[in-house]
């Protein structure tokens, strides 16, 4: 829900690239996996990410801990 406030993105997406999230949500914890980039530049020679998204995740954080530490 908190991740869903900062960003407004009220979907849930499916991705086929593997986390730890799934492990996680098996014990009962809710799990987010996000972050900057596309997973198409990912994990790829010469991978890389865009400034504008770099920027958007450096955001993403600063408002994430502004709220958790309100």
């Amino acid at each position: 829900t908190l991740v869903r406030q900062i960003t407004g993105d009220n979907a849930s997406h499916k991705v086929s690239y593997g986390t730890e999230a799934g492990q996680f949500q098996q014990v009962g914890y809710s799990a987010v996996v996000c972050g900057p980039g596309s997973i198409d530049q990912a994990h790829q020679p010469n991978e890389y990410i865009e400034v504008s998204q770099f920027n958007a995740g450096h955001d993403f954080m600063k408002t994430l801990l502004t709220r958790l530490s309100a």
